[in-house]
């Protein structure tokens, strides 16, 4: 039996590697986004008896911590963050209870604004509710 030896392909070696990096994820900075702790306010809309919560979240680029006033409304805690695909999209590294709503938690893909030192952020759900996230970066104290 015959056996040719193979020899590489560059158009196939080429599409291979294209392929690579068009699958890779971003882990790149949001480009208007500065680092710093930004309050204000996270309701989620169009829910009957839907609360108003303060909430505050500070922004290390790839990390971030929250807080809000009334516990789980937002889920917060900590985790890390990225702009990908034209979405601000956190990842939540919080160990959670099954006692709530857990879409609550600040997680995946949400829809931002930035204009100078204000942020808006947002996620729609099939359902028709919206969660908004109303921030304003606080000045540094540098």
């Amino acid at each position: 039996m015959l056996i040719k030896k193979m020899k590489p392909k560059p158009f196939l070696l080429l599409a291979l590697m294209l392929s690579f990096f068009a699958c890779s994820k971003s882990t790149s900075r949001h480009p208007g986004l500065p680092d710093g702790t930004y309050t204000g306010t996270f309701q989620r809309l169009h829910q009957e008896n839907s609360q108003l919560a303060a909430v505050s979240i500070k922004f290390d680029f790839p990390n971030w911590t929250g807080y809000s006033n009334i516990n789980r409304y937002p889920a917060l805690g900590s985790g890390t963050f990225r702009y990908l695909n034209d979405a601000l999209t956190f990842e939540n590294a919080g160990v959670w209870t099954a006692d709530f709503d857990w879409t609550l938690i600040l997680k995946d893909a949400y829809i931002d604004q930035v204009k100078d030192d204000s942020l808006i952020f947002s996620k729609s759900y099939g359902n028709g509710w919206i969660d908004i996230y109303r921030l304003k970066k606080l000045p540094s104290n540098e």
